[in-house]
């Protein structure tokens, strides 16, 4: 018997057949098209996921029988938004994580940051979906008025399996409307918001059953009627999973289009240190610190296309690349293409280039990159320092193909970093959720640690000398962006 894992990303989605005991039986991907408009406007049809989905589902069904699925269980980003009416029609394209049409409703509720930080464990922020629902209702009243719930990418995909109107959570630590500590929708959070509660999905832990296939979908799908749904965690949670970020201490990046860095916490303190967001974690019942930087993944492919003419990132080329810059970069790079991430929102912000003369090369510019993004997570490395003592950080996501890459976050980061040969950390620590939440281990700590039995990690140390040239070059890229953003305001 074996479990289908449904991992959601920005610019794909993968759908993973696992054995119980965390053999991969096959693979299948399709990529999501991102819509841009103009004015930081990101949406994506919702179509295009249930398409996805069945396409993903099809193709694994063509190399594995369907009635040896025992279960199906689903990790995604987490804050985009997709109204749908009672009939779980799509009112709106869905509007993306990045989206930040919702800025003014944000710098407006900016007011309250300290009561929003202690109860949600975050201040506002264009990321988080809470906002993006207010503007729905303040920009397109009658679409609101049809709102009949309000669901992000999991919850629809989970709605068109089960016809069930169900979250975890992970997703809901992540509107900026859950009472943190509580685990519920908080009366005063939804005033704030101006959203009802009858518009949001129930709530159940990571590893719950949501729901179960309904006899319309098995018939488009193929899977079997009547198995088990389950929503599992967001994505960052479950890369924590199986990253094996379980226990304080322990610490993950995983860098996708977004880089995101996340520490396990088993307990809140009874006031919340600022300088990071607190999350719901995958594992029911505990919370994750975290820090993000937007563009990562984004930021490498934007050098691969703009710099070196690459459709698709050939890491090999870019690797010999990097080969070639074996010293600190001279160039300084504000690595905010999308704006800057938590816990310092600037949404206005963009990349700066400076210090670049006519000798400056493309593999200079490229790498200067690179640091920039590296050196803004040391950052956030420093402010989780001062709550947790970090014993070992791993890393995961699609840059870590690059093993100059690796080395090149060790030496700016300071630290020892591991890296899996396993690619799908995301998906390990999914199954991981769902065989807890499914009765076949007694926790999700028992799970990962016997799935991951025999996981070779591979560790990149530090230059000790580098690290103090990355530290030097950290602030004066703070100072170089503090001086934009200071002109940009004046």
């Amino acid at each position: 018997m074996s479990i289908l894992v449904l991992d959601i990303g920005t610019t794909s989605m993968r759908g993973i057949l696992y054995e119980k005991n965390g053999d991969k039986i096959a693979l299948s991907r399709r990529e999501n098209h991102l819509v841009f408009l103009g004015d930081s406007l990101i949406e994506e049809d919702p179509q295009e996921f249930a398409d996805n989905t069945l396409a993903i589902i099809h193709e694994l069904l063509q190399k594995y029988p369907a009635d040896q699925i025992e279960a199906v269980a689903i990790t995604s980003q987490r804050s985009s938004i997709i109204p749908v009416d009672i009939s779980g029609h799509p009112l709106l394209p869905t509007i993306m994580w990045q989206d930040t049409r919702n800025r003014s409703i944000c710098n407006e509720l900016s007011v309250y940051n300290a009561r929003l930080f202690q109860l949600t464990g975050a201040e506002v922020s264009t990321v988080f979906s809470g906002s993006k629902m207010t503007w729905v209702r303040r920009n397109q009243p009658e679409i609101y008025r049809r709102v009949h719930k309000f669901l992000n990418i999991p919850e629809y995909v989970c709605f068109l399996m089960t016809g069930k109107y169900v979250s975890d959570m992970t997703y809901a630590s992540r509107t900026g409307l859950l009472d943190l500590r509580r685990g519920c929708w908080h009366p005063e959070l939804l005033s704030l918001y101006e959203v009802e509660e009858e518009k949001l999905c129930e709530l159940k832990e990571p590893g719950d059953t949501a729901g179960y296939i309904t006899a319309e979908y098995a018939a488009l799908s193929g899977l079997p009627e009547g198995i088990p749904v389950l929503h599992c965690g967001g994505d960052q949670q479950c890369a924590a999973v199986g990253h094996g970020i379980l226990s304080e201490g322990d610490l993950s990046i995983t860098m996708g289009t977004g880089g995101f860095i996340a520490a396990a916490c088993d307990r809140l303190p009874p006031t919340l240190p600022d300088r990071m967001i607190w999350n719901r974690a995958a594992v029911p019942g505990s919370f994750i610190m975290e820090a993000n930087v937007l563009s990562c993944g984004a930021a490498l492919e934007w050098c691969a296309r703009e710099l070196y003419g690459m459709e698709k990132i050939d890491y090999r080329k870019l690797e010999e690349e990097l080969h070639k810059e074996n010293f600190v970069s001279s160039c300084l790079v504000v690595p905010f293409f999308s704006g800057r991430g938590a816990p310092d929102w600037d949404p206005k912000a963009r990349a700066v280039f400076a210090n670049i003369s006519t000798a400056t090369r493309r593999s200079e510019l490229f790498k200067s990159t690179m640091e920039s993004i590296f050196m803004e997570i040391a950052g956030h490395l420093n402010d989780f320092a001062k709550e947790v003592e970090i014993r070992r950080i791993c890393c995961g996501g699609g840059m870590t193909a690059s093993p100059a890459l690796n080395q090149l976050q060790a030496d700016v980061y300071g630290r020892s970093v591991f890296c899996t040969e396993d690619p799908e950390a995301t998906g390990l620590g999914c199954l991981s959720v769902a065989l807890a939440g499914l009765g076949e281990f007694s926790s999700v700590q028992e799970a990962r640690q016997t799935l991951a039995a025999g996981e070779k990690l591979t560790e990149y140390r530090p230059d000790p000398d580098k690290s103090r040239q990355y530290e030097e070059k950290r602030q004066q890229m703070l100072a170089l962006y503090e001086s934009v953003r200071k002109g940009n305001r004046s």
